[in-house]
């Protein structure tokens, strides 16, 4: 199966999930994520603002921002994506793809101590991701050089076809475990 196919068939899986299955699955994953000591330690969090199919980050951008962090959100523009920071949900307007971005412009680009949430339809178990297909994430992480995490629903870890622009996330955190990837 392609990219594209599997893309297809795990985005009609995500539409189809049971609304209390992804409900407490994204609590653990939740849990897991605030527990994650690279999550703890980093002074900026740089994450995406998700849609009702993906893993649930409206509660842990909360949770970064009641905590002093500095955290960040992307804003598609043309074929790049910046991460712009934020003090609160109520500074956030549908954008590209319907997706709420920032309507700020105080951009970071200073990514020393950082962790970036990566969203994914799909992961394997040596980190690489099934993405949307727009290739922003994989653009932005050629030059980025904080700690990637990828957050994903264990039911829809697997294999998936990789290419060579694709680049690993460091760790992978599901409702069942935290993986750190290895080199």
């Amino acid at each position: 199966m392609n990219k594209k196919e599997l893309r297809q068939e795990l985005l009609k899986r995500r539409r189809d999930m049971d609304r209390n299955y992804r409900e407490k699955t994204c609590e653990m994953i939740y849990n897991n994520l605030i527990s994650c000591p690279e999550v703890d330690n980093a002074e900026i969090v740089l994450t995406y603002i998700s849609t009702d199919i993906e893993v649930d980050t409206i509660r842990f951008i909360e949770t970064m921002l009641k905590k002093g962090k500095t955290v960040a959100v992307p804003r598609c523009e043309g074929k790049n994506m910046r991460f712009i920071r934020i003090t609160g949900l109520d500074s956030l307007v549908k954008g590209a793809f319907g997706i709420p971005e920032p309507t700020g412009n105080d951009e970071v680009t200073d990514f020393d101590n950082s962790v970036c949430i990566t969203p994914a339809l799909s992961f394997d178990r040596r980190g690489y991701r099934l993405g949307y297909g727009g290739g922003y994430y994989d653009r932005f992480s050629e030059k980025y050089s904080g700690i990637s995490i990828g957050i994903c629903f264990d039911s829809f870890m697997g294999e998936i076809p990789r290419e060579e622009f694709d680049r690993p996330v460091k760790i992978i955190i599901t409702e069942k475990e935290t993986l750190y990837i290895k080199k």
